[in-house]
């Protein structure tokens, strides 16, 4: 409770407004999920899934809005109080669910809430993040079917590569079932499919989105190609990443191209290029993120067959984070926001993955509680800067 007060007045000490286009928590403002009678027709606009706030964000800002009053000056508050409210909570209810021992819930904990994370704008990585956690208590508890799989795919409609890691999670989740000789294994996956086309359809069915609608791949990609390669390969093309600049950019560098994978395949040496300077800009960011607990994080995955528990959420983990990033740096590059979402999820299985690791590893608990702390100083030294600048990260 203390650690979701002191949250909230701090964002409560920031702007209300909703940041301006094209800052992707704009989405906020945006979405608009109002049934309206205009010139003899109908109109319904349901979000697109590459909006930035994909399905799952804008459909919750969309509906918040349609029952809480909020005005121009005071929404974003609102917004970054909900998904801060449920980013924690479900941090602590994850930790409750997945680590047995008290004193580690509480390091967990204070890992999460004084990364500052919870202040991170866009709002839809929060939430993106809070179903994950979700989504994992669901599946250590044994949750009816039906509710584990709408998580899933609630999770999946944040962004369009969490459908890929929604379904691959039930479809392992389903395999693992069957190895214990459980009857219909398959029904997790299946009902996570259904859900997400349930979700899916009305953009299909109603006048408004297409789901699939944009091509934020390509426009991602141009935006971080002029912004790191600007200076070295344009001539009379200024550096900025803008709307224009990506134009001039695309029209000199990247002719005929109408998508990424015409890139890929008609300008391969240049996309290499891209990725090996992706590859370098993304380090420090991943490094800033996960701090000294990628020490122990490293331990957990190199004996991840001494785990008894939590061995399945290792492995959901690491294809949650092969989904999250690895497109990332493929397409633009790993933004600390990124992270975020699995966040959580990283600092649960590193402590409780350390602490079963210590009835054969005596240097498990030593390497946990020294990052952890080293981790929490760090934390704090970068809180300031984590609310202060919140949605450039």
């Amino acid at each position: 409770m203390a650690s979701v007060i002191i949250s909230a007045t701090l964002i409560l000490r920031d702007s209300g407004v909703v940041p301006s286009h094209p800052m992707d928590q704009h989405f906020v403002e945006s979405v608009d999920l109002a049934i309206r009678y205009t010139k003899g027709n109908w109109t319904f606009h349901y979000p697109a899934l590459q909006n930035s706030g994909g399905i799952t964000s804008s459909l919750i800002a969309g509906i918040y809005k349609l029952i809480i009053p909020t005005s121009k000056t005071n929404l974003n508050w609102h917004i970054r109080i909900l998904a801060m409210v449920m980013y924690l909570g479900s941090s602590w209810w994850m930790i409750r669910s997945l680590i047995s021992a008290a004193p580690i819930r509480i390091l967990a904990y204070l890992l999460i809430c004084i990364s500052g994370f919870q202040f991170i704008q866009p709002s839809s990585d929060l939430f993106a993040g809070s179903f994950f956690n979700l989504s994992l208590v669901a599946l250590r508890q044994a949750w009816p079917v039906l509710i584990t799989s709408l998580l899933l795919a609630i999770f999946g409609l944040t962004k369009v590569d969490m459908i890929v890691a929604a379904i691959m999670i039930a479809v392992l989740w389903g395999f693992w079932e069957q190895q214990k000789g459980r009857q219909n294994p398959e029904r997790l996956a299946l009902f996570t499919f259904g859900w997400l086309l349930l979700f899916l359809a009305p953009a299909f069915l109603i006048q408004g989105s297409d789901p699939l609608a944009g091509n934020r791949s390509l426009l991602a990609f141009m935006s971080a190609y002029t912004e790191f390669l600007g200076y070295h390969q344009f001539t009379g093309i200024p550096a900025a990443a803008g709307i224009d600049t990506m134009k001039i950019a695309k029209e000199a560098i990247f002719p005929g191209v109408n998508n990424l994978l015409d890139i890929v395949t008609k300008y391969p040496q240049l996309y290499f290029d891209f990725v090996a300077v992706s590859a370098a800009r993304s380090l420090p960011n991943v490094i800033h993120a996960g701090k000294l607990l990628l020490f122990p994080l490293g331990l957990v995955v190199i004996q991840n067959k001494k785990l008894s528990t939590l061995r399945p959420f290792l492995i959901i983990l690491l294809l949650a984070i092969g989904c999250t990033l690895i497109p990332a740096w493929l397409v633009i590059y790993v933004r600390l926001r990124y992270v975020v979402k699995l966040f959580p999820a990283i600092v649960v299985i590193v402590v409780g993955g350390c602490h079963e690791l210590s009835t054969t590893n005596k240097w498990a608990k030593p390497i946990l509680w020294t990052c952890g702390i080293g981790t929490l100083a760090w934390e704090g030294y970068f809180l300031r800067d984590m609310w202060q600048y919140s949605h450039f990260k």
